[in-house]
């Protein structure tokens, strides 16, 4: 990893998230910030590395997932998230928002210290307060209903970080909860539910933000009940889905494409901490987990987390839904960033934007990693 974050690149085809398409020219960094697109100073263009038209892309921007290479967010010590933040970089995620599956709220708000601490620009609460009948993977002692004054205590130790809490809305002390995360500047999506869709477009009334992992854990769509996920289909809000070809068939993805607005479809991984390694034992929101050809189980057999990291569910996007890599592009970059509000910050190549970009090779893989400028 280099420390120098100021630096050009010169020879580029960068991509231009508004055309979703590229243009010719070069890159210039100082002090990790893009101050230069396209037409290069000519200070800059003298000091610039020219590489050859290799494209140059934004990097992922990961919104919900638990965790890889043998770490989870919930637990992982200040090193271990050290270790996690280039894991991720590694596998072309420069932008990552922590999700803390279910766990007592003494162990959330350790992690939650322990995040802050590491500058991450953001956290997802997913655990705790969901549905019983939709836990998935989440341990069932671990569960409870939706309390405002817990909320407001995680909202004060998350600080100054993006603050996001997944919930069943629909459970006592739902519209409580929602009014205080987004009283304190959160978000709140609809998660692990057993609501009806006149219960989930309720929640959109009060200001619900997203729809987590659509078609996972909620109520399915038929003719004469939309269910949780006729209303996220429907709804125009932003809606997160898992695009492994496990969690969801790849026809059903292209079907989700086709009905939510671009702008509001976001690839997350929601990996575990076996994401990167292989099969084995692991463990996930308090419960062993078993993975075996890829696929991440718990005993009961439920689907737990995926193996999934964001730069393959970009090209899987783009194969499922019959899509060039570049409209694939922005699920999991500009949009999520957007999501989390941080496109201020990063999921774009702009001047004034994080330089956050993936040097791609010839084959159309990941030749060299930027974060804020940082050469992984």
């Amino acid at each position: 990893m280099t420390e120098n974050k100021s630096f050009a690149l010169s020879g580029a085809r960068i991509y231009d998230t508004d055309s979703e398409s590229y243009i010719t020219g070069g890159i210039a960094v100082k002090d990790g910030i893009i101050t230069e697109l396209g037409e290069l100073s000519r200070e800059s263009a003298a000091a610039a590395e020219d590489v050859g038209g290799a494209r140059i892309i934004p990097a992922m921007v990961d919104v919900h997932t638990h965790g890889r290479c043998g770490c989870d967010f919930c637990g992982a010590s200040r090193e271990e998230l050290a270790r996690l933040r280039r894991a991720y970089a590694e596998s072309g995620t420069a932008t990552v928002i922590p999700t803390l599956a279910s766990g007592t709220l003494e162990q959330w708000l350790e992690a939650t210290d322990n995040i802050h601490a590491l500058g991450f620009d953001g956290i997802h609460y997913e655990g705790r307060y969901l549905s019983p009948e939709k836990r998935g993977a989440h341990a069932p002692e671990l569960l409870k209903n939706p309390d405002a004054d817990e909320l407001r205590t995680l909202m004060r130790h998350a600080g100054d970080m993006r603050v996001h809490v997944s919930m069943a809305a629909e459970l006592p002390g739902g519209d409580e909860a929602m009014a205080a995360v987004i009283d304190g500047g959160g978000t709140v999506g609809l998660a692990h539910t057993s609501a009806t869709y006149e219960q989930a477009m309720h929640a959109v009334e009060r200001g619900l933000h997203s729809f987590t992992h659509v078609f996972n854990a909620m109520t399915g769509m038929s003719h004469r009940a939309p269910g949780v996920v006729g209303a996220a289909l429907s709804s125009g809000l932003y809606t997160e889905f898992i695009c492994d070809g496990v969690h969801i068939h790849p026809s059903v993805i292209k079907i989700a494409y086709n009905a939510v607005p671009h702008d509001r479809f976001v690839l997350i991984t929601d990996s575990l901490m076996a994401a990167g390694l292989g099969d084995g034992e692991y463990e996930l929101a308090g419960q062993p987990v078993r993975v075996e050809g890829g696929i991440a189980r718990t005993g009961d057999g439920a689907i737990a987390g995926s193996m999934l990291d964001l730069f393959t569910a970009v090209k899987n996007l783009s194969a499922f839904a019959g899509i060039p890599f570049e409209q694939a592009l922005p699920a999991a970059t500009s949009v999520p960033a957007r999501m989390r509000r941080l496109d201020g910050v990063t999921g774009s190549l702009r001047v004034g934007l994080r330089a956050d970009m993936l040097l791609l090779d010839e084959h159309g893989g990941i030749d060299h990693v930027y974060a804020a400028g940082e050469r992984i």
